[in-house]
């Protein structure tokens, strides 16, 4: 079997693989991302916005490769910045998708990175506390991949579940994991009509280059006053059926509305039946917009190609991020980074969405530990896979906690690789000091900043 070496390696280029790779070349590693997909970027290319970077009192927590990225995607106009919204949440990041994908792969480049796309593990080498190797199916056959630190960016703790690492899958008692998703991208849409009709509350409205007035960029609402019609036409399983909507352009919509339940997003079968049922329900959706609902009576549409995953396993950490730590905005001595976006938990039987605020000032802290796996001491886990109960889950899971965990855990394993120790061992404190040199803000005891509207 060829052998590929690096000083890191990161499994899954989603939003926090992509987080993760950069902060790790840029530390000075030779990295490699591992991504089955042929792009890299995950749920953010479907154009779902980056929630969230700001408090519920507005106070921005999250910094570093994540507000780079937002700076970045706002200059060539593919980003708005942090728009108030009175929702369910105080502020909302929205982004472009395709422009979304386009910028994570040049950030990979800039920084370094070798990303081989088609690329699954599907094997752990392990000695004792430590994975020797990977063994990965690519163009061309098996290569097994040697690295000095091992990343799981996976979403599913994939590497940690195959190294032996105890997980954990879906809600205490029941195992029910949440509804997996599919969004819709709209074209030719009026979308000051549809935030009109279908919105619960006033849009968040940001300026846009070439627009005379601001336009809305993100609403929620729900199809009650088109009950019956569902009911009739079997569109959705229930009433008052919620729906969520974002955008960048005037003219364009994404829409957040299905879901199917009881799937196991670890089960490639699970997962391919699901995607075709999304496709059909997306449909179904599309037409059904077009056909009833104002602002959508010229609107062409396609359902997305990625289905959106909520949850699935779970490492059981060295420390577990609990139900209390969100409810009262615990901080931690080894906080990497915080988390405000609010509890964010649809009903596995239903998929009707309900938010729960973090307590204390707003925000909580993410703590190293959340990170480590139990028994493998140079494999670190970031994003929709770290430590967390289901409950808390609900808020760790989110596209903005990703990059900040993914930006902690690349920095890490590349600090650990430099060092010649496992990320297990790595000196906090020394960790602390290149995320803040890098940007990133910690909460803990260091002061708050200044919000920023990039």
């Amino acid at each position: 079997m060829d052998e590929m070496t690096f000083d890191v390696v990161v499994v899954g280029g989603g939003v926090t693989g992509v987080a993760a790779g950069i902060a790790a070349a840029r530390a000075g590693a030779s990295v490699v991302v591992l991504e089955p997909r042929p792009f890299v970027g995950g749920n953010a290319t479907t154009g779902l916005c980056l929630h969230s970077f700001l408090t519920r009192d507005r106070r921005q927590t999250v910094f570093g490769l994540a507000q780079e990225m937002v700076d970045r995607l706002k200059a060539i106009g593919a980003a708005v910045g942090h728009i108030p919204y009175d929702g369910f949440v105080s502020a909302v990041t929205p982004v472009d998708g395709d422009w979304f994908r386009i910028l994570a792969s040049e950030m990979l480049a800039e920084a370094g990175c070798q990303v081989i796309y088609g690329a699954s593990v599907v094997g752990v080498e392990r000695d004792g506390d430590a994975i020797d190797a990977l063994n990965v199916a690519m163009k061309g056959g098996l290569r097994r991949v040697v690295a000095d630190s091992y990343i799981d960016t996976s979403g599913d703790a994939d590497i940690a579940a195959l190294a032996g690492a105890p997980t954990r899958k879906g809600e205490e008692g029941t195992g029910k994991m949440q509804p997996v998703s599919m969004l819709m991208h709209f074209h030719r849409v009026d979308t000051r009509l549809i935030a009109k009709t279908l919105g619960e509350v006033g849009p968040a409205m940001a300026d846009k280059a070439g627009e005379s007035e601001p336009i809305p960029v993100y609403f929620n609402g729900t199809f009650s006053a088109w009950n019956d019609v569902i009911a009739d036409e079997k569109i959705f399983p229930n009433r008052d059926h919620k729906v969520f909507f974002n955008t960048v352009w005037p003219d364009r919509i994404n829409v957040n509305t299905s879901a199917v339940f009881g799937v196991d997003g670890t089960d490639p079968v699970a997962m391919s039946r699901a995607f075709q049922d999304l496709t059909r329900q997306c449909v179904k959706a599309g037409n059904f917009l077009v056909k009833h609902v104002p602002g959508f009576e010229r609107g062409y549409f396609a359902p997305q190609v990625v289905a959106g995953v909520r949850e699935s396993r779970n490492i059981l950490g060295r420390y577990e991020i609990t139900k209390e730590d969100v409810l009262e905005g615990r901080k931690f001595d080894d906080t990497v980074g915080q988390i405000c976006f609010p509890v964010d938990i649809h009903h596995p039987d239903t998929g009707q969405a309900y938010f729960v605020d973090v307590g204390g000032d707003g925000a909580f802290d993410v703590p190293y530990r959340s990170l480590l796996p139990q028994g493998i001491d140079n494999l670190i886990v970031a994003g929709r896979c770290l430590s967390a109960t289901h409950f808390a889950h609900g808020a760790t899971r989110n596209m903005a906690p990703c990059i900040v965990t993914g930006q902690a855990a690349g920095t890490a394993a590349a600090l650990a690789a430099r060092g010649n120790a496992p990320v297990a061992h790595l000196d906090v404190a020394d960790l602390q000091k290149q995320l803040v040199a890098d940007g990133a803000f910690l909460g803990g005891s260091e002061e708050p900043r200044e919000r920023r509207t990039a």
